[in-house]
């Protein structure tokens, strides 16, 4: 057996529970420590909202390179003092903790990158190149600035609007000029592999699928090559096991994201969401 959960890292009540049933009970408002790979306890905490597309990025990142970690849900709207503590004053999922190396990584993109940096295996997040790993770096920054702010303002605004039009099409430009860098070839950006660039789209992505159909009304455009290549993309993810595991293979997913999402769709949520990275 591995280590006991130290108290002082978990506030509130810790249970003990995998990781579908930490999931499915997370409204009773209880963190939740749920083992994940093993019933051991690992040595990578990873802290997240089971609703939040970037805590999902990282937890894809943990997946996809098959390493061990204790999956623990918690409610980052409630920022205790211990929740800031853990969270290094971000007060932000993800996070993760690695107590052999005594580190606490918060944001996304950083845990991609400790990963890959931390536990190299034949699966690698990030090319293996200076040149193309800065590569990748561009294009995920590119989803912050193009992307992922025009999704969460055309989720917000309200149907038929001066605003909502300027998001959609904000929304496809950016998508556009993302897909026509992809590969010609093969289904991922760059080649034949997911790397960091899909991992790091693919939760928003799912969410243009599932939230601006039911909320707006929206479909991405499927007509031309740019829009078929896209397609053939998110075909490739959506059959992503990573994606998978980490969202639709949960119980009533899609029906629990719909209604999270609710506020969002009437411009309410997060603010931060839309703001341009």
């Amino acid at each position: 057996m591995g280590k006991s959960l130290h108290p002082a890292k978990f506030p509130g009540k810790v249970i003990r529970l995998p990781v579908e049933k930490c999931y499915a009970q997370k409204q009773q408002h209880r963190t939740l420590a749920c083992q994940t790979r093993n019933m051991n306890m690992s040595n990578i905490k990873f802290y997240s909202a089971w609703y939040c597309p970037f805590a999902q990025r990282a937890w894809m990142g943990l997946v996809h390179k098959n390493i061990d970690h204790d999956y623990i849900e918690i409610d980052p709207y409630e920022k205790t003092p211990e929740w800031m503590e853990i969270s290094r004053g971000t007060g932000q999922v993800p996070v993760i903790i690695d107590e052999n190396q005594n580190i606490t990584v918060p944001d996304s993109i950083r845990v991609l990158e400790y990963l890959d940096v931390q536990f190299p295996n034949e699966t690698s997040i990030y090319p293996a190149t200076n040149g193309a790993e800065a590569n990748a770096k561009f294009w995920i920054d590119f989803q912050g600035s193009k992307i992922i702010p025009y999704l969460y303002r055309l989720l917000k605004a309200e149907a038929g609007s001066e605003a909502a039009e300027n998001a959609r099409f904000s929304l496809e430009q950016g998508l556009k000029t993302f897909t026509s860098n992809m590969d010609k070839d093969d289904p991922y950006f760059f080649g034949k592999d997911p790397g960091a660039v899909d991992i790091a789209l693919a939760p928003f992505a799912q969410r243009i699928e599932i939230l601006l159909p039911h909320y707006k009304g929206y479909t991405l455009p499927d007509i031309g090559p740019i829009w078929k290549r896209y397609h053939q993309w998110w075909n490739a993810m959506s059959a992503f096991k990573p994606l998978q595991e980490t969202s639709t293979a949960l119980p009533d997913y899609v029906e629990r994201l719909v209604e999270f999402y609710l506020p969002y769709s009437t411009g309410g949520g997060q603010a931060d969401v839309t703001e341009i990275k």
